[in-house]
Protein backbone atom coordinates (compact mmCIF):
# COMPACT_ATOMS: atom_id res chain seq x y z
CA UNK A 1 0.00 0.00 0.00
CA UNK A 2 1.25 3.48 -0.80
CA UNK A 3 2.43 5.35 2.30
CA UNK A 4 -0.02 8.18 1.60
CA UNK A 5 -3.02 5.84 1.47
CA UNK A 6 -4.04 6.81 5.00
CA UNK A 7 -4.93 10.24 3.69
CA UNK A 8 -7.26 8.88 1.02
CA UNK A 9 -10.04 8.45 3.59
CA UNK A 10 -10.37 12.22 3.45
CA UNK A 11 -9.35 13.01 -0.11
CA UNK A 12 -10.70 10.23 -2.23
CA UNK A 13 -12.25 7.57 -1.42
CA UNK A 14 -12.78 6.68 -5.08
CA UNK A 15 -14.97 3.63 -4.69
CA UNK A 16 -17.20 5.53 -2.30
CA UNK A 17 -17.57 8.38 -4.76
CA UNK A 18 -18.38 6.17 -7.70
CA UNK A 19 -21.11 4.34 -5.76
CA UNK A 20 -22.94 7.56 -4.79
CA UNK A 21 -24.07 6.16 -1.46
CA UNK A 22 -21.04 7.27 0.59
CA UNK A 23 -19.36 5.53 3.51
CA UNK A 24 -20.13 6.59 7.03
CA UNK A 25 -17.50 4.60 8.94
CA UNK A 26 -13.79 5.34 8.74
CA UNK A 27 -12.86 1.64 8.96
CA UNK A 28 -15.04 0.77 5.99
CA UNK A 29 -13.51 3.63 3.98
CA UNK A 30 -10.00 2.40 4.72
CA UNK A 31 -10.90 -1.15 3.70
CA UNK A 32 -12.39 -0.06 0.39
CA UNK A 33 -9.45 2.19 -0.37
CA UNK A 34 -7.11 -0.73 0.29
CA UNK A 35 -9.13 -2.87 -2.12
CA UNK A 36 -8.96 -0.06 -4.64
CA UNK A 37 -5.17 -0.12 -4.58
CA UNK A 38 -5.23 -3.79 -5.51
CA UNK A 39 -7.44 -3.21 -8.56
CA UNK A 40 -6.62 -1.54 -11.85
CA UNK A 41 -8.40 1.73 -12.63
CA UNK A 42 -10.16 0.11 -15.59
CA UNK A 43 -11.70 -2.68 -13.53
CA UNK A 44 -12.78 -0.25 -10.82
CA UNK A 45 -14.36 2.05 -13.38
CA UNK A 46 -16.21 -0.81 -15.09
CA UNK A 47 -17.52 -2.15 -11.78
CA UNK A 48 -18.62 1.28 -10.63
CA UNK A 49 -20.29 2.03 -13.96
CA UNK A 50 -22.17 -1.29 -13.95
CA UNK A 51 -23.40 -0.74 -10.42
CA UNK A 52 -24.44 2.82 -11.26
CA UNK A 53 -26.53 1.63 -14.19
CA UNK A 54 -28.14 -1.18 -12.18
CA UNK A 55 -29.32 0.90 -9.23
CA UNK A 56 -31.31 4.06 -9.17
CA UNK A 57 -29.21 7.12 -8.68
CA UNK A 58 -29.71 8.70 -5.29
CA UNK A 59 -30.68 12.33 -5.18
CA UNK A 60 -27.92 14.89 -4.57
CA UNK A 61 -28.69 18.61 -4.33
CA UNK A 62 -27.29 20.84 -7.04
CA UNK A 63 -25.43 24.08 -6.18
CA UNK A 64 -28.57 26.03 -7.12
CA UNK A 65 -30.66 23.94 -4.72
CA UNK A 66 -28.14 24.47 -1.94
CA UNK A 67 -28.23 28.23 -2.59
CA UNK A 68 -32.02 28.30 -2.48
CA UNK A 69 -32.05 26.25 0.72
CA UNK A 70 -29.58 28.64 2.32
CA UNK A 71 -31.43 31.75 1.20
CA UNK A 72 -34.87 30.48 2.26
CA UNK A 73 -33.57 29.15 5.58
CA UNK A 74 -31.89 32.45 6.43
CA UNK A 75 -34.98 34.44 5.50
CA UNK A 76 -37.34 32.25 7.51
CA UNK A 77 -35.10 32.40 10.58
CA UNK A 78 -34.85 36.19 10.37
CA UNK A 79 -38.64 36.47 10.16
CA UNK A 80 -39.06 33.91 12.97
CA UNK A 81 -36.68 35.94 15.15
CA UNK A 82 -38.71 39.05 14.40
CA UNK A 83 -41.92 37.20 15.28
CA UNK A 84 -40.34 36.10 18.57
CA UNK A 85 -39.42 39.71 19.19
CA UNK A 86 -43.07 40.72 18.81
CA UNK A 87 -43.95 38.22 21.53
CA UNK A 88 -41.06 39.10 23.87
CA UNK A 89 -41.17 42.89 23.49
CA UNK A 90 -44.23 43.45 25.76
CA UNK A 91 -42.57 41.43 28.51
CA UNK A 92 -39.72 43.98 28.54
CA UNK A 93 -42.10 46.95 28.23
CA UNK A 94 -40.87 47.62 24.71
CA UNK A 95 -43.18 48.61 21.87
CA UNK A 96 -42.82 49.26 18.16
CA UNK A 97 -43.36 52.86 17.19
CA UNK A 98 -43.12 54.78 13.93
CA UNK A 99 -44.03 58.46 13.45
CA UNK A 100 -46.55 57.83 10.74
CA UNK A 101 -50.31 58.36 10.77
CA UNK A 102 -51.12 55.63 13.26
CA UNK A 103 -50.85 52.61 10.96
CA UNK A 104 -52.74 49.53 12.01
CA UNK A 105 -51.07 46.81 14.04
CA UNK A 106 -50.59 44.46 11.10
CA UNK A 107 -49.48 47.27 8.82
CA UNK A 108 -46.84 48.26 11.37
CA UNK A 109 -45.60 44.68 11.66
CA UNK A 110 -45.45 44.40 7.88
CA UNK A 111 -43.45 47.62 7.66
CA UNK A 112 -40.93 46.40 10.23
CA UNK A 113 -40.64 43.01 8.46
CA UNK A 114 -39.94 44.66 5.11
CA UNK A 115 -37.29 46.90 6.69
CA UNK A 116 -35.66 43.86 8.30
CA UNK A 117 -35.53 41.87 5.04
CA UNK A 118 -34.26 44.88 3.10
CA UNK A 119 -31.50 45.46 5.65
CA UNK A 120 -30.57 41.76 5.60
CA UNK A 121 -30.44 41.69 1.79
CA UNK A 122 -28.07 44.65 1.63
CA UNK A 123 -25.85 43.27 4.40
CA UNK A 124 -25.66 39.75 2.96
CA UNK A 125 -24.52 41.11 -0.40
CA UNK A 126 -21.70 42.99 1.32
CA UNK A 127 -20.49 40.05 3.44
CA UNK A 128 -21.17 37.39 0.76
CA UNK A 129 -22.52 35.23 3.57
CA UNK A 130 -24.62 33.16 1.16
CA UNK A 131 -21.75 32.10 -1.10
CA UNK A 132 -21.54 28.31 -1.01
CA UNK A 133 -17.76 28.33 -0.54
CA UNK A 134 -18.33 29.96 2.86
CA UNK A 135 -21.65 28.29 3.68
CA UNK A 136 -20.02 24.84 3.61
CA UNK A 137 -17.52 25.80 6.33
CA UNK A 138 -18.80 25.35 9.88
CA UNK A 139 -16.62 28.22 11.15
CA UNK A 140 -16.80 30.74 8.32
CA UNK A 141 -20.52 30.27 7.72
CA UNK A 142 -21.78 31.31 11.20
CA UNK A 143 -19.06 33.95 11.41
CA UNK A 144 -20.20 35.60 8.18
CA UNK A 145 -23.82 35.28 9.29
CA UNK A 146 -22.92 37.07 12.53
CA UNK A 147 -21.18 39.86 10.60
CA UNK A 148 -24.25 40.11 8.38
CA UNK A 149 -26.51 40.48 11.41
CA UNK A 150 -24.34 43.30 12.75
CA UNK A 151 -24.44 45.12 9.44
CA UNK A 152 -28.16 44.49 9.15
CA UNK A 153 -28.76 46.16 12.51
CA UNK A 154 -26.77 49.20 11.36
CA UNK A 155 -28.86 49.49 8.18
CA UNK A 156 -32.01 48.89 10.22
CA UNK A 157 -31.14 51.87 12.43
CA UNK A 158 -30.38 54.04 9.40
CA UNK A 159 -33.67 53.18 7.68
CA UNK A 160 -35.87 53.64 10.77
CA UNK A 161 -34.16 56.57 12.50
CA UNK A 162 -36.13 59.31 10.63
CA UNK A 163 -39.42 57.71 11.77
CA UNK A 164 -38.81 56.79 15.43
CA UNK A 165 -38.54 60.31 16.83
CA UNK A 166 -37.66 60.45 20.51
CA UNK A 167 -37.95 56.67 20.92
CA UNK A 168 -34.40 55.97 19.75
CA UNK A 169 -33.20 54.25 22.94
CA UNK A 170 -36.21 51.89 23.16
CA UNK A 171 -35.62 51.02 19.51
CA UNK A 172 -31.98 50.17 20.27
CA UNK A 173 -33.19 47.93 23.08
CA UNK A 174 -35.50 46.19 20.60
CA UNK A 175 -32.58 45.60 18.24
CA UNK A 176 -30.45 44.13 21.01
CA UNK A 177 -33.31 41.83 21.96
CA UNK A 178 -33.60 40.83 18.30
CA UNK A 179 -29.88 39.96 18.18
CA UNK A 180 -30.23 37.96 21.39
CA UNK A 181 -32.81 35.78 19.63
CA UNK A 182 -31.38 35.74 16.11
CA UNK A 183 -27.67 35.02 16.78
CA UNK A 184 -28.03 31.54 18.38
CA UNK A 185 -30.77 30.49 15.95
CA UNK A 186 -28.93 31.59 12.82
CA UNK A 187 -25.62 30.24 14.11
CA UNK A 188 -27.07 26.80 14.86
CA UNK A 189 -28.76 26.70 11.43
CA UNK A 190 -25.54 27.65 9.63
CA UNK A 191 -23.46 25.04 11.46
CA UNK A 192 -26.04 22.31 10.81
CA UNK A 193 -26.23 23.15 7.11
CA UNK A 194 -22.42 23.24 6.79
CA UNK A 195 -22.16 19.79 8.39
CA UNK A 196 -24.85 18.49 6.04
CA UNK A 197 -23.11 19.87 2.96
CA UNK A 198 -19.85 18.18 3.95
CA UNK A 199 -21.31 14.70 4.36
CA UNK A 200 -19.47 12.28 2.02
CA UNK A 201 -22.65 11.68 0.04
CA UNK A 202 -23.12 15.39 -0.69
CA UNK A 203 -19.52 16.36 -1.38
CA UNK A 204 -18.56 17.44 -4.87
CA UNK A 205 -16.82 14.67 -6.83
CA UNK A 206 -13.88 15.83 -8.91
CA UNK A 207 -10.95 14.74 -11.05
CA UNK A 208 -7.75 16.58 -11.90
CA UNK A 209 -6.79 16.81 -15.56
CA UNK A 210 -3.03 16.62 -15.77
CA UNK A 211 -0.70 14.56 -13.58
CA UNK A 212 1.64 17.54 -13.54
CA UNK A 213 3.39 19.39 -10.76
CA UNK A 214 0.41 21.78 -10.66
CA UNK A 215 -1.95 18.80 -10.37
CA UNK A 216 0.07 17.32 -7.54
CA UNK A 217 0.11 20.70 -5.80
CA UNK A 218 -3.69 21.00 -5.74
CA UNK A 219 -3.99 17.36 -4.62
CA UNK A 220 -1.59 18.06 -1.76
CA UNK A 221 -3.63 21.05 -0.65
CA UNK A 222 -6.82 18.98 -0.50
CA UNK A 223 -5.03 16.13 1.24
CA UNK A 224 -3.76 18.31 4.07
CA UNK A 225 -6.98 20.30 4.44
CA UNK A 226 -8.66 19.67 7.76
CA UNK A 227 -12.19 19.51 6.41
CA UNK A 228 -12.22 18.76 2.67
CA UNK A 229 -15.34 19.84 0.82
CA UNK A 230 -14.93 17.49 -2.14
CA UNK A 231 -13.90 13.94 -3.01
CA UNK A 232 -11.01 13.73 -5.46
CA UNK A 233 -11.04 10.56 -7.54
CA UNK A 234 -7.63 10.94 -9.17
CA UNK A 235 -5.80 12.26 -12.22
CA UNK A 236 -6.81 12.10 -15.86
CA UNK A 237 -3.82 12.26 -18.22
CA UNK A 238 -3.02 10.85 -21.64
CA UNK A 239 0.26 8.97 -21.79
CA UNK A 240 0.78 8.92 -18.02
CA UNK A 241 1.51 5.58 -16.42
CA UNK A 242 -1.68 4.21 -14.91
CA UNK A 243 -2.15 2.55 -11.54
CA UNK A 244 0.47 4.75 -9.87
CA UNK A 245 0.06 7.11 -6.94
CA UNK A 246 0.85 10.81 -6.82
CA UNK A 247 0.09 12.67 -3.59
CA UNK A 248 -2.20 9.82 -2.53
CA UNK A 249 -4.29 9.87 -5.74
CA UNK A 250 -4.21 7.32 -8.58
CA UNK A 251 -3.78 8.06 -12.27
CA UNK A 252 -7.13 6.78 -13.61
CA UNK A 253 -6.49 6.91 -17.33
CA UNK A 254 -6.92 9.17 -20.31
CA UNK A 255 -9.64 10.44 -22.59
CA UNK A 256 -11.85 7.32 -22.56
CA UNK A 257 -11.82 7.27 -18.76
CA UNK A 258 -12.85 10.92 -18.59
CA UNK A 259 -15.71 10.37 -21.04
CA UNK A 260 -16.99 7.38 -19.05
CA UNK A 261 -16.90 9.38 -15.82
CA UNK A 262 -18.77 12.27 -17.43
CA UNK A 263 -21.48 10.32 -19.24
CA UNK A 264 -22.18 8.09 -16.23
CA UNK A 265 -22.62 11.12 -13.97
CA UNK A 266 -19.74 10.12 -11.69
CA UNK A 267 -18.09 13.55 -11.41
CA UNK A 268 -19.36 17.06 -10.67
CA UNK A 269 -16.20 19.08 -11.22
CA UNK A 270 -13.06 19.02 -13.34
CA UNK A 271 -9.94 20.80 -12.09
CA UNK A 272 -7.77 21.84 -15.03
CA UNK A 273 -4.09 21.53 -14.05
CA UNK A 274 -2.69 21.58 -17.59
CA UNK A 275 -2.96 23.86 -20.60
CA UNK A 276 -4.54 23.41 -24.00
CA UNK A 277 -1.26 22.84 -25.83
CA UNK A 278 -0.22 19.97 -23.57
CA UNK A 279 -3.42 17.88 -23.90
CA UNK A 280 -5.83 19.51 -26.40
CA UNK A 281 -8.14 16.46 -26.68
CA UNK A 282 -8.69 16.28 -22.91
CA UNK A 283 -9.16 20.03 -22.77
CA UNK A 284 -11.88 19.85 -25.43
CA UNK A 285 -13.66 17.01 -23.62
CA UNK A 286 -13.62 19.07 -20.41
CA UNK A 287 -15.20 22.01 -22.25
CA UNK A 288 -17.93 19.75 -23.63
CA UNK A 289 -18.58 18.37 -20.13
CA UNK A 290 -19.79 21.79 -19.01
CA UNK A 291 -22.85 21.27 -21.25
CA UNK A 292 -23.77 18.28 -19.08
CA UNK A 293 -23.61 20.28 -15.84
CA UNK A 294 -20.02 19.49 -14.88
CA UNK A 295 -18.18 22.59 -13.62
CA UNK A 296 -14.72 23.36 -15.01
CA UNK A 297 -12.32 25.12 -12.62
CA UNK A 298 -8.73 26.26 -13.34
CA UNK A 299 -6.12 25.02 -10.90
CA UNK A 300 -5.34 28.51 -9.45
CA UNK A 301 -9.03 29.09 -8.64
CA UNK A 302 -9.35 25.73 -6.88
CA UNK A 303 -6.11 26.37 -5.02
CA UNK A 304 -7.37 29.75 -3.78
CA UNK A 305 -10.63 28.23 -2.59
CA UNK A 306 -9.10 25.46 -0.49
CA UNK A 307 -5.91 27.12 0.73
CA UNK A 308 -6.76 30.80 1.01
CA UNK A 309 -3.66 31.69 -1.00
CA UNK A 310 -2.54 32.28 -4.59
CA UNK A 311 -0.21 29.74 -6.26
CA UNK A 312 2.34 32.19 -7.65
CA UNK A 313 4.48 29.38 -9.08
CA UNK A 314 1.63 27.82 -11.06
CA UNK A 315 -0.21 30.84 -12.47
CA UNK A 316 1.31 30.72 -15.96
CA UNK A 317 -0.73 32.45 -18.64
CA UNK A 318 -3.58 33.07 -16.18
CA UNK A 319 -1.57 35.68 -14.26
CA UNK A 320 -3.99 38.52 -15.07
CA UNK A 321 -6.99 36.64 -13.62
CA UNK A 322 -5.10 35.22 -10.65
CA UNK A 323 -3.11 38.21 -9.44
CA UNK A 324 -4.50 41.40 -7.88
CA UNK A 325 -3.28 43.54 -10.78
CA UNK A 326 -5.94 46.15 -9.96
CA UNK A 327 -7.12 46.78 -6.42
CA UNK A 328 -10.75 47.83 -6.74
CA UNK A 329 -12.69 48.16 -3.50
CA UNK A 330 -16.02 49.74 -2.72
CA UNK A 331 -16.26 53.22 -1.12
CA UNK A 332 -18.08 51.61 1.83
CA UNK A 333 -15.12 49.30 2.43
CA UNK A 334 -12.68 52.21 2.18
CA UNK A 335 -14.70 54.02 4.87
CA UNK A 336 -14.57 50.91 7.03
CA UNK A 337 -10.78 50.69 6.65
CA UNK A 338 -10.31 54.36 7.51
CA UNK A 339 -12.52 54.15 10.59
CA UNK A 340 -10.83 50.92 11.69
CA UNK A 341 -7.32 52.40 11.33
CA UNK A 342 -8.26 55.63 13.10
CA UNK A 343 -10.01 53.86 15.99
CA UNK A 344 -7.22 51.34 16.49
CA UNK A 345 -4.55 54.04 16.13
CA UNK A 346 -6.11 56.18 18.88
CA UNK A 347 -6.82 53.27 21.24
CA UNK A 348 -3.40 51.78 20.54
CA UNK A 349 -1.66 55.07 21.28
CA UNK A 350 -3.51 55.34 24.59
CA UNK A 351 -2.43 51.79 25.50
CA UNK A 352 1.15 52.58 24.40
CA UNK A 353 1.29 55.57 26.76
CA UNK A 354 0.08 53.39 29.64
CA UNK A 355 2.57 50.52 29.18
CA UNK A 356 5.53 52.55 27.87
CA UNK A 357 7.12 53.29 31.31
CA UNK A 358 7.04 49.61 32.31
CA UNK A 359 8.33 48.24 28.99
CA UNK A 360 10.97 50.97 28.69
CA UNK A 361 12.33 50.13 32.15
CA UNK A 362 12.37 46.43 31.26
CA UNK A 363 14.37 47.08 28.08
CA UNK A 364 16.84 49.48 29.72
CA UNK A 365 17.59 47.10 32.61
CA UNK A 366 18.11 44.16 30.25
CA UNK A 367 20.56 45.68 27.74
CA UNK A 368 22.14 48.92 26.64
CA UNK A 369 20.63 50.86 23.79
CA UNK A 370 17.58 52.90 22.82
CA UNK A 371 14.10 51.85 23.89
CA UNK A 372 12.46 52.56 20.54
CA UNK A 373 14.11 51.16 17.43
CA UNK A 374 13.32 52.58 14.02
CA UNK A 375 14.10 50.99 10.68
CA UNK A 376 13.46 52.07 7.11
CA UNK A 377 10.82 50.01 5.33
CA UNK A 378 8.95 50.16 2.03
CA UNK A 379 5.28 51.16 2.13
CA UNK A 380 2.58 51.45 -0.48
CA UNK A 381 3.93 51.87 -4.03
CA UNK A 382 7.47 51.52 -2.68
CA UNK A 383 7.45 54.72 -0.62
CA UNK A 384 10.02 54.68 2.17
CA UNK A 385 9.13 55.33 5.80
CA UNK A 386 10.56 54.61 9.24
CA UNK A 387 8.78 51.84 11.12
CA UNK A 388 8.93 51.95 14.93
CA UNK A 389 9.34 49.01 17.29
CA UNK A 390 10.41 48.37 20.84
CA UNK A 391 14.02 47.22 20.61
CA UNK A 392 14.21 43.46 21.04
CA UNK A 393 17.79 42.79 19.88
CA UNK A 394 21.26 43.75 21.01
CA UNK A 395 22.40 47.13 19.74
CA UNK A 396 25.13 45.52 17.57
CA UNK A 397 22.80 42.98 15.94
CA UNK A 398 24.03 43.98 12.47
CA UNK A 399 27.48 45.30 13.29
CA UNK A 400 28.87 44.16 9.94
CA UNK A 401 26.34 46.38 8.17
CA UNK A 402 24.74 43.40 6.42
CA UNK A 403 20.98 42.90 6.66
CA UNK A 404 20.13 39.56 8.25
CA UNK A 405 16.92 37.57 8.58
CA UNK A 406 15.49 37.16 12.03
CA UNK A 407 14.74 33.56 12.91
CA UNK A 408 13.53 31.38 15.76
CA UNK A 409 16.11 31.03 18.50
CA UNK A 410 18.03 34.04 17.21
CA UNK A 411 20.88 34.71 19.65
CA UNK A 412 20.72 38.43 18.91
CA UNK A 413 17.38 38.68 20.72
CA UNK A 414 17.61 39.87 24.32
CA UNK A 415 15.75 38.32 27.24
CA UNK A 416 13.36 41.24 27.39
CA UNK A 417 13.10 41.15 23.61
CA UNK A 418 12.06 37.51 23.69
CA UNK A 419 9.17 38.41 25.99
CA UNK A 420 8.21 41.34 23.76
CA UNK A 421 8.22 39.17 20.64
CA UNK A 422 6.27 36.31 22.19
CA UNK A 423 3.55 38.72 23.29
CA UNK A 424 3.88 40.85 20.10
CA UNK A 425 4.31 43.94 22.28
CA UNK A 426 7.44 44.87 20.31
CA UNK A 427 5.12 45.88 17.42
CA UNK A 428 3.02 48.24 19.57
CA UNK A 429 4.83 51.51 18.60
CA UNK A 430 3.63 50.95 15.03
CA UNK A 431 0.30 52.45 16.08
CA UNK A 432 2.13 55.74 15.46
CA UNK A 433 2.78 54.64 11.87
CA UNK A 434 -0.94 53.88 11.54
CA UNK A 435 -1.94 57.33 12.79
CA UNK A 436 0.51 58.92 10.37
CA UNK A 437 -1.08 57.01 7.47
CA UNK A 438 2.11 55.07 6.63
CA UNK A 439 0.62 51.74 7.71
CA UNK A 440 -2.79 50.15 8.17
CA UNK A 441 -4.03 47.77 10.84
CA UNK A 442 -4.28 44.93 8.30
CA UNK A 443 -2.04 44.32 5.31
CA UNK A 444 1.24 42.68 4.25
CA UNK A 445 4.07 43.24 6.72
CA UNK A 446 6.44 46.03 5.60
CA UNK A 447 9.82 44.82 4.41
CA UNK A 448 13.26 46.38 4.08
CA UNK A 449 14.32 47.60 0.65
CA UNK A 450 17.40 45.35 0.55
CA UNK A 451 15.22 42.27 1.12
CA UNK A 452 12.61 43.40 -1.43
CA UNK A 453 15.33 43.86 -4.07
CA UNK A 454 16.74 40.42 -3.31
CA UNK A 455 13.41 38.60 -3.11
CA UNK A 456 11.84 40.03 -6.27
CA UNK A 457 14.69 38.46 -8.27
CA UNK A 458 13.84 34.97 -7.04
CA UNK A 459 10.13 35.06 -6.19
CA UNK A 460 7.62 35.86 -8.99
CA UNK A 461 5.31 38.82 -8.39
CA UNK A 462 6.87 39.67 -5.01
CA UNK A 463 6.59 43.40 -5.62
CA UNK A 464 2.80 43.07 -6.03
CA UNK A 465 2.51 43.18 -2.23
CA UNK A 466 3.45 46.87 -2.38
CA UNK A 467 0.10 47.68 -4.02
CA UNK A 468 -1.52 48.35 -0.63
CA UNK A 469 -0.44 49.85 2.67
CA UNK A 470 1.58 47.49 4.88
CA UNK A 471 -0.17 46.30 8.02
CA UNK A 472 0.44 45.69 11.69
CA UNK A 473 -1.06 42.24 11.18
CA UNK A 474 -2.23 40.37 8.11
CA UNK A 475 -3.58 37.22 6.49
CA UNK A 476 -0.06 35.77 6.12
CA UNK A 477 0.76 36.43 9.78
CA UNK A 478 -2.24 34.47 11.08
CA UNK A 479 -2.04 31.66 8.51
CA UNK A 480 1.67 30.89 8.33
CA UNK A 481 4.38 30.64 11.02
CA UNK A 482 7.27 33.07 11.03
CA UNK A 483 9.31 32.62 7.85
CA UNK A 484 12.75 34.23 7.61
CA UNK A 485 13.86 32.28 4.53
CA UNK A 486 13.14 32.46 0.82
CA UNK A 487 10.82 29.45 1.11
CA UNK A 488 8.90 30.92 4.04
CA UNK A 489 8.71 34.33 2.37
CA UNK A 490 7.37 32.76 -0.84
CA UNK A 491 4.69 30.92 1.13
CA UNK A 492 3.66 34.11 2.96
CA UNK A 493 3.54 36.01 -0.34
CA UNK A 494 0.78 33.66 -1.52
CA UNK A 495 -1.33 34.66 1.49
CA UNK A 496 -0.52 38.36 1.07
CA UNK A 497 -1.62 38.34 -2.57
CA UNK A 498 -4.81 36.49 -1.62
CA UNK A 499 -5.64 39.19 0.91
CA UNK A 500 -4.95 42.01 -1.55
CA UNK A 501 -7.23 40.33 -4.09
CA UNK A 502 -10.04 39.38 -1.68
CA UNK A 503 -9.86 42.10 0.99
CA UNK A 504 -13.27 42.61 2.57
CA UNK A 505 -15.06 43.53 5.78
CA UNK A 506 -15.51 39.91 6.88
CA UNK A 507 -11.93 38.90 6.03
CA UNK A 508 -10.66 41.85 8.09
CA UNK A 509 -12.78 40.82 11.09
CA UNK A 510 -11.58 37.22 10.73
CA UNK A 511 -7.93 38.37 10.72
CA UNK A 512 -8.49 40.54 13.78
CA UNK A 513 -10.03 37.64 15.71
CA UNK A 514 -7.19 35.28 14.75
CA UNK A 515 -4.64 37.97 15.68
CA UNK A 516 -6.22 38.31 19.12
CA UNK A 517 -5.88 34.54 19.53
CA UNK A 518 -2.21 34.74 18.47
CA UNK A 519 -1.52 37.40 21.08
CA UNK A 520 -3.46 35.69 23.88
CA UNK A 521 -1.70 32.35 23.30
CA UNK A 522 1.71 34.04 22.88
CA UNK A 523 2.52 32.50 19.51
CA UNK A 524 5.17 35.04 18.56
CA UNK A 525 8.86 34.23 18.21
Amino acid sequence: MHPDTKHDVQVVPMLQTARYDGLSETEECSTQVALMMAESPERILQAATTETRQKKREWRPSPMQWSLTLMIGDGLLILASLASLLVLAPAFNLTFHILWNEPGTWSLKLIWSCIVLLSWSIAVNITRAQDLQYASNRFKSPFRALCTLMLMVIFWIVFTYPFIGDRFLPSIALLLLFLLVAIPCLGAWRIALAELMRLPRFRIRAVIIGSTVAGETIAREYRISRRPDMNLLGYISEGAEENIQKEGLPVLGGRNTLRNLIHNGMIDRIIMATDYKAEPALFQDAIEATQLGVSLVPMPVAYESIGGKIPVEHIGDQWYLSLPVEVLVSPLYLCWRKVMDLAFGLLGTLFLLLVFPILALLIILDSAGPVIYKQERLGRNGQKFFMYKFRSMNINAENAGKALWSKKGDKRITKAGRFLRVTHLDELPQVLNILRGEMSLIGPRPEREVFVTMLEKNIPFYRCRLMVKPGLTGWAQVKYPYGGTNEGTSAKLQYDLYYIKHQSFTLDIWIILKTVAEVLFCRGI
